[in-house]
């Protein structure tokens, strides 16, 4: 028999203090009298002291009845707000709330994407919600929004000038690669929701016109230099030779940030090394289907991170090849998100600049970052005469095209110099042009 939901527990999540990554700010979870099931709902803020006093107020409120008597308020402040907007038709009629609908999506995709793809999704999608409750939720009871009332083409269409105007960020305005990007995970919840049934169609909306562009650039070698040179002023001496060898690995391998937290020595159901010996000539790296083209390759070892890692002692080489310390965290792996934000930091200190702001588009200052030395990587193999299958390997794009897009530019234009180069070198001093021009006189024939 189901044990009786008890009236006024509540829960606040998460139980830490918030991370950048928790777009969604906190959250109450308890069991609302009205629906008749367990819900969450939205504080409203991402102080903890507030969301505390938000808990409390809505726990008083379920006890005493006031939540059910303003039909879900869970604030004397948002009770208010419900009574100035007349009420829409009668819950019943309405169908499906985007609230059932993204707890049933995120337990579909709980289980069949990666974590950091289904954050990232997840985290745009409770975006979406924030600023569609601002303009639709107060219209409805229990300042619940309905799917079929919110899944038009006008109101994606006001999600995706929102976003370009930079509602919820902490900048003022979002690129069009970034608001092409969200609105692409609402889209997918959508398409989800039409499937089974719970919105009649999927809105046709428009795509923000894009340059089609890196985000960064690759970085020189003397540009490495000096990330290598400015790291020890932002991680401290004495973390300083671990975070070098970090940008090292980075630099020699094309490795994703990711990966380089997951690179092993010894560990087969990670990257992990395998050494060249009598059944093997050249030493190659296993690379397991947790990456992001969700593949299980063997590539190629460049030489220069085979010469980094062999002039590690062999007593050094057990777990993770990259070991990165903080001050305040010594005893446990520093996350991508930290790793990600500190190389930037050195990037900045190092005064590398990958991409200048632009204004019109939406775009800051951009310094280099991890994912600039993979793209360094790249542009070296290029210049050095590598094909571009050879170089599809390396990086592990799921496809050719990847690769084309990405760096088939560089690859034409050094393939064009070469020849050029070849074709104009000569030791032949006449400068005279087709037509025997001669510094613009007619030779006599």
């Amino acid at each position: 028999m189901a044990r009786r939901p008890e009236i006024g527990s509540i829960q606040l999540y998460p139980l830490r203090p918030l991370r950048q990554s928790d777009r969604n700010g906190f959250v109450l979870k308890f069991y609302c009298p009205v629906r008749g099931k367990r819900i969450r709902k939205n504080c409203g803020t991402r102080d903890r002291r507030e969301a505390r006093r938000v808990l409390r107020e809505c726990r008083e409120r379920l006890l005493d009845g006031r939540y059910v008597s303003s039909n879900g308020a869970i604030t004397e402040a948002q009770e208010l707000t419900l009574k100035i907007v007349p009420l829409s038709a009668p819950i019943e009629n309405q169908g499906m709330t985007w609230q059932d609908c993204y707890e049933r999506y995120r337990s579909f995709r709980s289980k069949r994407s990666r974590e950091r793809s289904l954050v990232d999704s997840l985290s745009r999608i409770c975006i979406a919600e924030r600023i569609l409750l601002k303009s639709f939720g107060d219209a409805n009871r229990n300042g619940e929004m309905f799917m079929s009332e919110v899944i038009t083409l006008d109101s994606l269409e006001f999600l995706q000038e929102r976003f370009l105007a930079g509602d919820e960020c902490r900048y003022s305005k979002r690129s069009r690669n970034t608001v092409n990007s969200m609105l692409a995970a609402v889209m997918a919840f959508v398409r989800f929701c039409h499937k089974h049934g719970w919105i009649e169609k999927v809105p046709a909306v428009e795509k923000l016109e894009t340059r089609d562009v890196m985000k960064g650039r690759p970085i020189t070698g003397e540009e490495f230099e000096r990330m290598l040179e400015a790291t020890s002023t932002v991680v401290g001496q004495d973390a300083s030779a671990g975070w070098q060898f970090a940008l090292k690995v980075l630099w020699e391998s094309g490795f994703r940030l990711s990966e380089l937290l997951e690179f092993s020595w010894d560990d087969d159901e990670k990257i992990h090394p395998i050494w060249a010996n009598r059944n093997q000539q050249h030493s190659t790296i296993i690379v397991p289907p947790s990456q992001k083209n969700g593949r299980s390759q063997e590539i190629p070892m460049l030489p220069g991170l085979s010469k980094l890692l062999l002039s590690v002692p062999e007593h050094n080489r057990n777990n993770f090849v990259v070991n990165l310390e903080l001050k305040s965290k010594r005893s446990r792996r520093v996350s991508t998100d930290k790793v990600s934000r500190i190389i930037s930091l050195i990037g900045k200190k190092a005064s590398i600049v990958v991409k200048k702001a632009n204004k019109s588009e939406g775009t800051r200052v951009k310094y280099a970052s991890a994912h600039d030395f993979r793209r360094g990587c790249a542009a070296r193999l290029i210049n050095s005469g590598v094909s571009a299958e050879t170089l599809k390997v390396v990086m592990r794009h799921a496809d050719f095209a990847t690769t084309e897009r990405h760096y088939g530019a560089i690859r034409s234009a050094q393939a064009a110099a070469n020849e050029l180069n070849k074709k104009l070198k000569s030791n032949n001093t006449i400068s005279s042009l087709v037509g025997g021009l001669t510094g613009g006189v007619i030779e006599k024939r």
